[in-house]
């Protein structure tokens, strides 16, 4: 890295601890992603706001790749750094600097992990709903850059639905104060941009009531198609459910090899449905549900509020419950139409098996997202290139379905080699106009969502 910009970083005030050694630097150079890898030149630890200020315009002074990087949760490789970047970890801004009750609002850093922030909020009789399954280590910031969703997504918005205001840094308008109302196009564009226009300093979120009721059922299928099918019917009859989780059979044996939690191991798919509310509304979804489950052929069985947390745990831990079946896996996450989700599971299962390659496919089914796993191990070189040759595969099947590359992931690293697939050219150019209207020297978080193809030559 520029020797002056190292200087320059090491005079920023309050002196914000920079990290140069390559022995802490390899921490930086991955996230959650398997088989992507970068060398980052340099850390900033910031700690305010204007730590980060200070070191985006050092690194767009001297030309240098920059990203943030929060709980480095990311499951499409866009908190890995390119090379030679000058990372800004935001680790260290976790306050909460406002919470305001009545009016149900909250200002929080972007350092801020999203499970230490949702349990503050319902301590205090209120509910934060986007909770990513990496909830224990993912940051706010982070939600912010990948639109994060979740479970709760479908009955209650994934982060974008709880933005109301954002303080952003970019590298050709400095810092910017948005608030929802009067700059609501702009906001929009920074959630979800995967850290490519800027670097979000401080979040304002909009909270709700906690709901009163819930009630959980879980419905076993002998195929994961039957069990797709079934969610159409759901979504068909008005009910709304707050989560309705699909769980292939991969998926539930990996499960029971982890841990003994319960799961119905000869189940094929597995439907796991909770409802909220009040107390008419949840006991009228519910018998509505039962009978639609009964009527289907599902082996339904209502879950205690007991077991209930504990397969909401289980289900949040499934990618590290995944390493059962192999050490290791490339995943996506398109979202399709929910009347094409049975569709599209064998369209994905079919290729697995023409590939000779185990794919565990579970996720959140009311909103159409599907996580399709290729596991592989990594020892096996043959059983790796099978693996990842079954990522445009993926990414084209969602979007023959009429579906979208990526449901919550983002893009990121893994799924912008098929964008072009996703927009035509003159979409493309109109974002890339918007790129560079944040960051005209493109050094946002380079390689990441972006055709890599110069920004001239789609011009």
């Amino acid at each position: 890295m520029n020797p002056a910009l190292i200087a320059q970083l090491r005079r920023l005030g309050s002196a914000p601890h920079v990290l140069l050694d390559p022995d802490e630097l390899v921490a930086y150079g991955y996230d959650a992603t398997m088989g992507y890898r970068g060398v980052p030149a340099a850390v900033v630890m910031a700690e305010t706001e204007a730590h980060i200020v200070d070191a985006l315009t050092a690194a767009s002074e001297h030309g240098v790749p920059c990203l943030a990087r929060g709980g480095a949760t990311s499951l499409s490789a866009s908190a890995v750094p390119p090379d030679g970047a000058l990372v800004i970890d935001t680790n260290r801004m976790r306050r909460i600097t406002a919470f305001d009750a009545e009016r149900r609002r909250a200002t929080v850093e972007p350092g801020v992990v999203t499970r230490d922030f949702r349990d503050y909020a319902a301590a205090r009789g209120l509910f934060y709903a986007p909770d990513p399954s990496s909830e224990a280590a993912a940051t706010i910031g982070g939600n912010v850059a990948t639109n994060a969703g979740g479970p709760y997504a479908f009955k209650y918005g994934v982060t974008r639905d709880a933005v109301i205001g954002l303080r952003v840094v970019t590298p050709r308008h400095g810092l910017l104060s948005l608030t929802r109302g009067t700059d609501d196009a702009v906001i929009d564009l920074i959630i979800g941009s995967e850290g490519t226009l800027g670097i979000v300093t401080e979040v304002s979120l909009q909270l709700r009531p906690l709901p009163s009721h819930r009630s959980v059922r879980a419905a076993s299928f002998p195929d994961g198609e039957s069990a797709l099918r079934v969610v159409a019917e759901i979504m068909e009859r008005g009910i709304t459910p707050a989560k309705l989780e699909f769980l292939d059979d991969i998926t539930v044996e990996s499960l029971e090899r982890s841990r003994p939690w319960g799961f119905p191991r000869d189940a094929g798919g597995l439907l796991l449905v909770e409802l909220d509310g009040d107390e008419a509304e949840v006991r009228d979804e519910s018998i509505t549900l039962d009978a639609l489950l009964r009527s289907a052929g599902g082996g339904m069985d209502s879950v205690d509020p007991v077991r209930a947390e504990r397969w909401w745990e289980a289900r949040r831990g499934i990618t590290a419950s995944l390493a059962r079946i192999r050490p290791a896996k490339i995943g996506e996450d398109i979202c399709v139409p929910y009347s094409q989700l049975a569709p599209t599971f064998a369209a994905i299962k079919q290729a697995a098996d023409d590939a000779d390659v185990v794919v565990a496919i579970f996720g959140h089914a009311a909103d159409g997202t599907l996580h399709p796993n290729m596991l592989y191990d990594p020892s096996d070189r043959e059983e790796r290139d099978r693996a990842f040759s079954l990522l445009p595969i993926v990414a084209d099947a969602g979007l023959a379905a009429g579906g979208i590359l990526s449901g919550e992931h983002g893009l990121g690293r893994v799924k912008q080699p098929f964008i072009d697939r996703a927009y035509d050219p003159p979409t493309l150019a109109a974002m890339l106009r918007i790129k560079r209207a944040f960051d005209p020297d493109n050094i946002m978080n380079p390689g990441a969502m972006w055709p890599t193809e110069p920004m001239e030559a789609r011009e």
